[in-house]
């Protein structure tokens, strides 16, 4: 079934600072909030009467938003007179919409934070950033951008299909399996403290007690979900029993497939584990068992389980689904890359633009890389709802509510079944491409000299001394020394330039080493500004 891209016109937005409601038009045009009584600083409903006033349909916010928590009131849920709301969307990133009572006419509130992550970006700073990232997706494709990173990847990839393909729907109970089987990318803090796994199958790598002090290197894959977009596949799917499923494995071990398997830790086996398990309680996500000798069942991707069967576990496959391989997403894949590229090389006008204007630009198209991912597997997206008293809660979404100062929030599954949404609905695509992520982070092809005919070098964390090695996130990874195959080819290691290549991003000579989550992200954080000069002693400008 194949999708049908949108018509699409520009959004007239009024770029506006949270704080004080300063900001410009999609023009440029310097914008100063209207303000109501003795208010120096603006209030919701004076944002909302500023963009009406100047006809947009859009504000899009920068600055400092107030923190949302629990229990505390919520920044969209405000005193707004003139203006009505069919409903907000609260979770993150927020969306609030709004309808003027008098003129009928509609305004969306979205912040500039959803396509621009960096932090400090002025107003017409992250217009410019719009304008730039606009210009690099229609270099590939004559489009605009649409209201969502996600959005905008479906629209790109309705765009991108070839022609005479015609993608054929996976069986509704294939697609409901993996939803139930399928992981995203990796999480896992490899330290011992209060973010290790308790589970008794996974072991912490990197002792603290007696390793406390280190250094700290953060090795993550440039823009690397767009390596690996390549001949995947979809249906039609068959499925296989065991014994198909283990002949399948054994003389075709590049199949588009997708295994249930029963695997054993070796006894000799001192490192990460390699195959994704979910937990028992579905909230806790993923684990990856690594204790000699601890055994489970799972479903993983023909990609993941290569790696455990090539790295000597034993590994029995109980059933199969095979997929048919095709070209859904390489023509999309290689349109992100070549507009990621016109923002990197530094050429024309792109050269002269302001650097944290360049940097957010790319930041955005790797968001509608990764969104776009995320969009495939998405059944529909839920809706809130917000009312004043619990009475007013359904009670199939009790479990859902969130209290936010007087006000009850609660959320709607908004599943779209038919048409549209069913054309965009291709988890396998997502499935495959978060599991090639997984097992990419683990074993990845480098730029490392080898003999003609010689397998191809790999690097990645199954490379990585295991007692140096403190955690995996996505197609990060983070260690206490520079792994060399993270440095440039010029300095004898791996990375020459080319997406989907590990590369070292920063690195701290010596720090306290990280306990948690958050503690790493505050190490990684510094060492993305540090950047690899001090591993390097040469300066370092590529974006990321």
């Amino acid at each position: 079934m194949r999708p049908v891209p949108w018509t699409v016109r520009p959004v007239p937005t009024v770029w506006l600072d949270f704080t004080t409601g300063v900001g410009v038009t999609d023009s440029g045009a310097r914008v100063t909030p209207r303000l109501t009584g003795r208010r120096k600083r603006p209030t919701l409903v004076d944002l909302l009467d500023t963009a009406h006033n100047l006809s947009a349909e859009r504000i899009m916010l920068t600055g400092k938003l107030p923190a949302v928590a629990p229990g505390q009131p919520h920044w969209l849920i405000a005193e707004t007179p003139s203006w009505t709301s069919p409903g907000h969307w609260l979770s993150t990133p927020p969306t609030g919409r709004f309808t003027h009572e008098v003129t009928g006419r509609t305004l969306e509130v979205r912040t500039a934070a959803e396509w621009f992550p960096a932090e400090g970006l002025t107003p017409d700073q992250a217009r410019q950033a719009w304008v730039t990232t606009t210009e690099a997706i229609k270099g590939v494709e004559d489009m605009e951008l649409l209201k969502s990173p996600a959005a905008t990847g479906a629209q790109l990839w309705a765009r991108s299909l070839p022609r005479t393909l015609d993608p054929e729907p996976l069986p509704a109970d294939v697609a409901e399996l993996l939803h139930r089987t399928s992981g995203q990318h990796r999480i896992e803090h490899l330290t011992t403290g209060p973010a290790a796994c308790a589970c008794g199958a996974c072991r912490p790598l990197v002792n603290l007690r007696e390793t406390p002090r280190g250094g700290f290197a953060y090795v993550d894959g440039r823009f690397m979900y767009a390596s690996l977009c390549r001949e995947l596949g979809s249906g039609p799917v068959t499925r296989l029993t065991g014994a198909q499923g283990q002949e399948l494995l054994e003389s075709d071990p590049y199949a588009r497939a997708r295994y249930r398997v029963r695997f054993t830790v070796p006894d000799w086996w001192d490192h990460v584990g390699v195959l994704p398990v979910a937990h028992e309680e579905v909230s806790a996500g993923w684990h990856y068992p690594n204790v000699p000798g601890a055994s489970a069942e799972t479903w993983a991707d023909g990609v993941e389980v290569k790696i455990a069967h090539d790295s000597g576990w034993d590994v029995q496959v109980l059933e199969g689904l095979r997929f048919s391989k095709g070209r859904l997403l390489d023509t999309w894949a290689d349109r992100l890359k070549r507009a990621r590229e016109r923002l990197t090389t530094g050429t024309g006008a792109v050269a002269q633009l302001d650097p944290a204007v360049r940097a957010a630009a790319v930041a955005a198209v790797r968001g509608i890389l990764i969104q776009g991912i995320g969009a495939f597997a998405s059944r529909g997206r839920e809706t809130t709802r917000v009312v004043w008293s619990a009475r007013e809660v359904p009670p199939e979404a009790a479990a859902t509510v969130v209290r936010h100062g007087e006000a009850f929030v609660y959320r709607v599954p908004s599943r779209q079944t038919g048409g549209q949404a069913a054309a965009l609905y291709r988890p396998e695509l997502a499935a495959q491409v978060w599991a090639r992520g997984r097992a990419r982070v683990l074993e990845c092809p480098a730029a490392l000299p080898h003999r003609p005919g010689a397998p191809r070098p790999v690097v990645g964390a199954l490379q990585v001394d295991p007692a140096q090695l403190l955690a995996i996130n996505g197609d990060a990874i983070y260690t206490t020394s520079v792994p060399t195959w993270s440095l440039p080819t010029a300095h004898g290691g791996g990375d020459d330039g080319a997406v989907g290549r590990m590369r070292l991003q920063g690195w701290l000579p010596a720090v306290k080493l990280p306990t948690t989550a958050a503690e790493r992200n505050v190490l990684r954080g510094k060492a993305e500004a540090a950047g690899a000069r001090a591993a390097l002693q040469v300066p370092s400008h590529e974006p990321s």
